[in-house]
């Protein structure tokens, strides 16, 4: 069976599994990282494979195995198999969310849940089961999804080996610009806020209506924050804010 930890816990959309009475079980299941996906072709006359790449990293599925400790485990399998429900599909699932595990208390991730096993009673003291759940291969870190106002001069530091696609808060009136790395930025016919998001590669207003012609940038490429210095320069006639979601491989 493994052993349980009834001090760890992983938090999705902003709900604990110990606040569900679950400890996390340890013995069957395994951390695991990203891939790179490719294939392998073997070409006559050479004798090393051709990678064929698929110029992205998988999803990564990972398995967190729970156990409440319980003397009346008949009595209580049903309603929590109903709390269960309502802690990982209270929203859409079709969505990511966030998803935390407090043995990397620094990082969260972001994640749906794919699959819930079987809810198994054991020598009736307990009740165990397991989650599954679909991971991008990125894990973000704690205080990135935070914004930061920036100025002219300003210098985002990346010291991660991969990009980072920010979300990016502008606000002003009229025309304005920024330009990052050496790129300029156009914004046209500001009115309050609107938000770039270098991720989802979309441009929407504070209440969520997509405003894509509000936005000029080169070759429709999203301002994005590579791996060191990124220096903000010239911002004109708007203010600035980024949320830079600093991100690591799994």
């Amino acid at each position: 069976m493994g052993f349980y930890d009834d001090a760890a816990g992983v938090t999705y959309m902003g709900t604990s599994s110990k606040s569900l009475g679950l400890s996390i079980l340890y013995g069957a299941n395994d951390w695991l990282g990203a891939n790179y996906a490719s294939s392998m072709t073997q070409i006559p006359g050479r004798s090393a494979a051709e990678i064929v790449p698929s110029n992205r990293y998988n999803n990564v599925s990972q398995v967190f195995e729970f156990t409440r400790l319980t003397s009346t485990p008949f009595m209580e399998v049903t309603a929590l198999s109903r709390a269960v429900s309502r802690w990982l599909f209270s929203t859409d699932p079709k969505q990511y969310q966030k998803l935390s595990y407090d043995g990397s208390p620094n990082l969260y991730y972001m994640a749906v849940p794919t699959a819930v096993s079987s809810f198994k009673i054991s020598d009736r003291t307990s009740i165990s089961f397991s989650v599954t759940f679909s991971c991008q291969p990125f894990a973000y870190e704690v205080g990135g999804d935070e914004y930061q106002s920036v100025v002219s001069g300003d210098n985002l530091i990346n010291d991660r080996p991969w990009n980072s696609y920010p979300l990016w808060h502008i606000s002003g009136t009229g025309n304005g610009s920024f330009i990052l790395n050496g790129v300029t930025y156009n914004f046209l016919g500001l009115n309050g806020d609107l938000y770039v998001d270098s991720d989802t590669e979309d441009v929407y207003d504070s209440q969520g209506n997509y405003q894509p012609g509000m936005v000029q940038f080169t070759n429709y490429a999203f301002p994005v924050l590579s791996p060191g210095d990124n220096k903000l320069t010239d911002i004109s006639a708007l203010n600035l804010e980024v949320m830079p979601r600093w991100r690591t491989m799994l």
